[in-house]
């Protein structure tokens, strides 16, 4: 990590921070790196995802988030995500958020790429 990418801690902050701002709103590790650290730009997207997902999982493990893994395989090409929500959401599962968080929903939108975009 170089002097100019954010610290695991106050990514992890910033994430828990958006995640209860729309606690009615997953969001996958590609939103949260597009939404928090995108912008901002300093580092490789792929390390700044893999900031990302270390900071969501810390998240996780001390019970600050919630989380799914997703994926989906399409003509030989494997895709996979994973999705968080606010613990402030009084959904446990994923499928509760609605149609489009439902597992065959979300294995269509993963399948239609190669590279994950977003849920």
């Amino acid at each position: 990590m170089s002097a100019e990418e954010p610290s695991l801690a106050g990514l992890e902050e910033r994430i828990e921070s958006s995640l209860n701002d729309d606690p009615e709103r997953p969001r996958c590790v590609h939103g949260l790196y597009e939404e928090l650290l995108a912008p901002e730009g300093p580092g490789s997207r792929d390390d700044l995802l893999d900031l990302t997902r270390r900071a969501a999982e810390e998240l996780v493990e001390h019970g600050r988030a919630r989380r799914r893994y997703v994926s989906a395989i399409a003509i030989g090409a494997h895709c996979e995500d994973t999705v968080y929500w606010s613990v402030t959401s009084p959904n446990r599962e994923l499928e509760e958020f609605g149609p489009e968080f439902e597992q065959f929903a979300i294995a269509r939108r993963l399948a239609g790429h190669i590279q994950c975009h977003c849920l």
